[in-house]
């Protein structure tokens, strides 16, 4: 991918579907977009099976593999085009071969070897890593090892920095306290910054440090919609000219992820802590307690949301101070919020399809900032999305004084 070509069509893209963008599906409402373009038939239409599999695939995807049981409205065949087109970036690497690193999940492991092998392959000679957004070190110390360089690991968490510290061997990197967001890194000629899911403005930090210092870089982001202000400014001279500003909730979009996969979890659980919110927005609203979108469960973990109804609804009523659901109050939710959960999953693909365009914009937006500053760059799948839907890696070389 080209990116000073590329975003510009990115940023017409987006241009072109605003009102799907900001037209959020929270209720069983046909929203305005989709009576507009003649979607809501076919869309309401779609069998539980086609609705499972346009959620796994992305609904591009699925279209293309021609679900339904009649075509897709030509405008919405037209629009799923576009985006496979803008997106498709080719096939992504196959699962790697992964030892086993101490405190790391089988997903982690496979990641940070995929990582290393395409630094291998990339920017195989460094003299020094930079790992911002460190953790536990897992990726730096797989890192030093195999190229046999000096490392060390940035990150703001002291309690992860002492258990990176702990999980290395003397004479292994180095670990720093630094939120690398706000602080300068120290990066020096001949360095590699890396950074694996950088949240949110910490992966703009990592650019702009890499085009200022003209050191390579490799960095897939993750929770773009982390930024301090309202809205992420972009980076790149292109994107300035294409007024990429993306506010917050837009940035939200990415995590949206339709894939079998979630983020975090597999989509049937995902899609099952999604009805177990809605349907504890309709129970608060029962008892006259009016919440937006999001802020039913605000102060319980998300996690317990594939708990069910019970549980997450007694924790949030005791929260506002209300007295405990009664079985008929649950019982009556959980059929109103089963019917209406499917018309919303159904009505929001075509909004949920555009969360990779809006990561991708993000993503050519650094990369053109590198590009700017004269670095060869490349926006490749860095792992199978079964390791994470986040998987969009920046490799940049930074130029060489010498022409090499």
């Amino acid at each position: 991918m080209t990116p000073a070509r590329s975003l510009p069509s990115l940023a017409r893209l987006l241009a072109d579907t605003g009102d799907l963008i900001e037209g959020r599906v929270s209720d069983p409402n046909v929203p305005g977009w989709a009576r507009a373009r003649g979607w809501e038939q076919w869309l309401l239409g779609l069998a539980d099976g086609d609705l499972a599999r346009a959620e796994a695939l992305g609904l591009a995807r699925a279209v293309d593999a021609g679900i339904g049981e009649e075509a897709a409205p030509a405008t919405l065949g037209a629009l799923c085009s576009r985006v496979r087109a803008a997106t498709d970036l080719g096939p992504e690497p196959p699962l790697p071969d992964a030892r086993v690193l101490r405190g790391a999940s089988p997903r982690k492991r496979a990641q940070v070897a995929a990582l290393v092998a395409l630094v291998e392959r990339s920017l195989p000679s460094p003299e020094r890593i930079v790992d911002v957004g460190s953790g536990h070190g897992h990726l730096t110390r797989e890192l030093a090892e195999a190229l046999g360089v000096e490392a060390v690991g940035v990150e703001r968490d002291d309690a992860r920095v002492l258990r990176a510290r702990a999980l290395s061997t003397e004479g292994g990197p180095t670990y720093e306290v630094q939120d690398a967001a706000r602080d300068p890194l120290d990066l020096r000629p001949g360095n590699l910054v890396v950074g694996l899911h950088a949240c949110g403005e910490l992966g703009d930090a990592l650019v702009e440090a890499a085009a200022a210092r003209a050191v390579d870089v490799l960095l897939v982001s993750c929770c773009l919609q982390k930024v301090r202000g309202k809205a992420r400014q972009p980076i790149s001279e292109v994107g300035r000219r294409e007024g990429l500003v993306l506010p917050r909730p837009l940035l939200g979009l990415t995590n949206l992820a339709s894939r079998h996969y979630g983020v975090e979890a597999p989509m049937p659980e995902i899609m099952q802590a999604r009805a177990t919110r809605y349907a504890l927005r309709l129970l608060l609203r029962a008892r006259g307690v009016h919440v937006a979108p999001g802020e039913e469960a605000r102060g319980i973990n998300r996690r317990r949301m594939s708990k069910g109804l019970r549980p997450v609804a007694e924790a949030a009523f005791a929260r506002r101070g209300l007295a405990p659901p009664t079985e008929e109050e649950l019982a009556g939710i959980t059929e109103r919020a089963h019917e209406e959960f499917g018309r919303v999953r159904r009505l929001s693909l075509p909004r949920s399809m555009l969360g990779r365009v809006v990561e991708l914009a993000v993503v050519v937006d650094r990369a053109s900032a590198l590009a700017e500053a004269g670095h060869a760059v490349e926006v490749v799948p860095a792992f199978a999305a079964e390791l994470s839907p986040r998987n969009l890696a920046i490799v940049g070389r930074a130029p060489r004084g010498d022409g090499a």
